[in-house]
This record gives C-alpha cells, sequence and structure tokens, in this order.
C-alpha cells in the first residue's frame, strides 16, 4: 500500500504523538509499505520540503500550547506534489492544520479516510482558553462539538485506548471505533546505564547515596505536576528522610509558577532538570528508583510504558485506563487518595531491593506482551483495508 500520514507533529519533536507517528511509519516501512509523511516545517523551515518521503510545510508555533506548530489547512504546492502520489488511504492523527489538510486531500483525491484520536482535549481548554477570556466550560463544549462532527464524518476511526473510545462515545459518536494501543519501540531502554556515566552525573548534581524519584515529562495543568510535588513534600514532612529527592525532568508553561511557588526546595528536596532529548530520557529513568506520576490525561500513557521497560518501579494516579499495564502491587503501584500515595511512597522506598527489582520485571514482561509491534501492525491494516472495504 502506499500510505499518507498526516501530522501537525512528527519527529524530532518530542511529545507521544511525534513519537507514536514516527514508530508506525517504521513498522509500515518494515513491512514494505510506501509511507509518505506529511507534517509541519522544523523551527525556522520557511519553505516547503520533501526529502525521504517526509513533506514538511512551514507553520507558526504556539507558545502557549508548547510550542506546537500549525499550518493553515491548504498549501497549494504540497497538494501539487501530493496529488500525483497513488495514496490507498491517508491517515490522519490530528483535528487541526496539517490532519484539515488530510481530509481535504482525501476527499479531492477520492482515497479512503482513517482517523486517530489521540488526545482527551478536554484536558487542554485551559490552554485553549488562555487569554481569550473564554470560560472553560464554552471552550470544552466547542471542543466537543469539534470532535464529534469530526468523528461522524466519513472514514474509519481509531483510538489507542477505552478511555479515549468512552470519550467518543460519550461524544455520540456511535460509528464503528478500532481501539489499537501506539507501538512503542522500547528497545532503547533494555540496556544497562553506563555506570561511569551515571556515577558522574550522580557527583555532579549532589546525588550520591540518594534515592531518586523521577518525574518525566511536559509541565502542564494537564500533567498534574503540583499534585506530585506537593505528596512527595509531605511524605518527606511525615517521615523526616533527608536521603530522598524528586527529579523533575521536562518544560512547559507551567514552569516558572511551580520553581516560583517552591523556591525553597529548589535544589533541596526537588531538582529541576529541564528538558531532555527525547534519546537522552532513558538515562533518567535508569539512575532513578521510582517514576512517579499524578497526571489523569494520558490515552495511552508512554511515560509508564518506558519506565517500565527501564525496569523502573511505577507508582501512578489511579485511572481505569491503566488497569491493563498496571497490576497493583504486581506490575506497579497505583495511588487514589493522597494518603494512600505517601503510605505507598514510603513502602515502596522502604521494599527490599530483590523484591523491587522483581516488580520492575514484571512490569517490563508487561510492557513486552502489550505493545508488540506485530500485533500493532496486524491491528493497522485491519482497519485499512476496512476504509478501502467501505470506500466501495
Amino acid at each position: 500500500m502506499t500510505i499518507g500520514i498526516f501530522t501537525d507533529t512528527y519527529y524530532p519533536d518530542i511529545n507521544g504523538v511525534a513519537t507514536a507517528t514516527k514508530i508506525q511509519r517504521d513498522i509500515l516501512l518494515s513491512h514494505g509499505h510506501n509511507v509518505i509523511i506529511v507534517t509541519t516545517g522544523e523551527k525556522g523551515q520557511k519553505e516547503e520540503s520533501f526529502q525521504d518521503g517526509i513533506l514538511r510545510i512551514p507553520g507558526k508555533s504556539l507558545k502557549s500550547l508548547y510550542n506546537y506548530r500549525m499550518t493553515s489547512f491548504y498549501n497549494r504546492h504540497a497538494y501539487e506534489i501530493l496529488k500525483k502520489i497513488d495514496f490507498d488511504v491517508i491517515h490522519v492523527q490530528q483535528e487541526f492544520g496539517i490532519s484539515l489538510f488530510g481530509r481535504l486531500c482525501a476527499k479531492a483525491m477520492d482515497v479512503p479516510l482513517v482517523y486517530t484520536c489521540h488526545t482527551l482535549y478536554e484536558s487542554y481548554t485551559d490552554y485553549l482558553s488562555h487569554g481569550r477570556k473564554i470560560p472553560d466550560r464554552i471552550a470544552k463544549m466547542a471542543v466537543k462539538s469539534l470532535i464529534r462532527r469530526i468523528g461522524l464524518a466519513e472514514g474509519e476511526i481509531i483510538v489507542p485506548s477505552r478511555k479515549a473510545m468512552r470519550m467518543l462515545r460519550d461524544y455520540g459518536i456511535d460509528k464503528h471505533i478500532a481501539v489499537i494501543p501506539n507501538a512503542i519501540d522500547l528497545s532503547r531502554f533494555y540496556g544497562p546505564v553506563d555506570p561511569e556515566e551515571k556515577k558522574a552525573f550522580l557527583k555532579a548534581h549532589g546525588l550520591v547515596g540518594k534515592k531518586i524519584v523521577l518525574w518525566l515529562g511536559r509541565i502542564g495543568k494537564e500533567k498534574n505536576l503540583e499534585e506530585s510535588i506537593g505528596l512527595f513534600l509531605e511524605y518527606l514532612a511525615k517521615t523526616g528522610r533527608k536521603d530522598v529527592v524528586l527529579l523533575v525532568v521536562g518544560d512547559g508553561p507551567e514552569k516558572e509558577r511551580i520553581l516560583k511557588r517552591h523556591a525553597d526546595e529548589i535544589g533541596k528536596s526537588l531538582l529541576f532538570f529541564g528538558k531532555v532529548e527525547h534519546d537522552k530520557t532513558a538515562f533518567f529513568y535508569k539512575i532513578s528508583d521510582l517514576f512517579l506520576s499524578s497526571s489523569t490525561t494520558e490515552t495511552q500513557g508512554l511515560t509508564y510504558s518506558e519506565a517500565m521497560a527501564s525496569q523502573v518501579v511505577v507508582l501512578a494516579k489511579y485511572d481505569f485506563n491503566l488497569e491493563s499495564l498496571i497490576v497493583d502491587g504486581v506490575t506497579g503501584f497505583l495511588y487514589d487518595k493522597k494518603d494512600s500515595m505517601i503510605a505507598k511512597l514510603a513502602m515502596i522506598l522502604d521494599l527490599p531491593e530483590e523484591r523491587r527489582k522483581q516488580i520492575a520485571l514484571q512490569g517490563f514482561n508487561r510492557c513486552l506482551a502489550l505493545f508488540s509491534q506485530q500485533s500493532y501492525y496486524e491491528r493497522i491494516m485491519e482497519v485499512y483495508e476496512r476504509a478501502i472495504r467501505q470506500d466501495f
């Protein structure tokens, strides 16, 4: 098949959709398919470029939304390139910009359409309404209306989780929806960390002899870092421990506010490391004793899987979307209330080393079972073939 994938974010961007789309392309190419990626231009790009099957269209950075880039929904030069390609399927990954362009191309070229709903946008409406005096309730209604209209349009729908499917059902979308977890290439998280690199890092940052609790991701309201920090500091106050630190790796619109609020703890029990390249994240997982997250807005939860693939024990706030991945006390740990989080954090950090390794290994095996690339390939091809059948 020749498959066109239209996405507003793509490698080297660091986020779940960009990573999932890159892996999807690699899987399809490895099975002999021709894949054309249509995406936004890289930072500073002024003109369209088309190299190695990737068509990049310049766009404008959105500072209020993690500097994601947005393009107009039509680009004449790009269309002239794309209309010469005999697509079997067009697959759009979002709802705006490039993905709207993908829908226009599918209609104009009479090509079957597939749409993946990756994002729970109701969790991001504070960014959509920020500075525009739009009440959050109105923003949520607008998002619901938009997604419902897109979902009811022609084409097949994919979601990466049951949680996302439930959201679409709540929006009144009653057509067929395929639940296909994004394939994840976890291979770079398997091997050991360089001991000399780890030793040098710990020494340079005053972490020798410390227990490291890792928080990694975008620092935005929807990721709920504030709760993780608050509960972590309560844990320290209750236990009096001086040998445990929370290492925060990432960047985002909430970072400066959180830094100011917790200024007295920065450099002591809280260490902010900032944004790192995606291929460097494995190092931070592997030097940590525990991965902590209080987010309940994930459609799949890439960071949980990366941590488990690194054989680090995970403590996450309960979300039914995690039930298949994290079995409490078996493949990781879940908390629901403040007291349970503090108690579990204390219990995990006091576990015997062998018991912690056993849980980490079971989490690792669970990831392998859930996110097989072959399983993903078979299921995505079923959707593409269904889209082609429905088009005739």
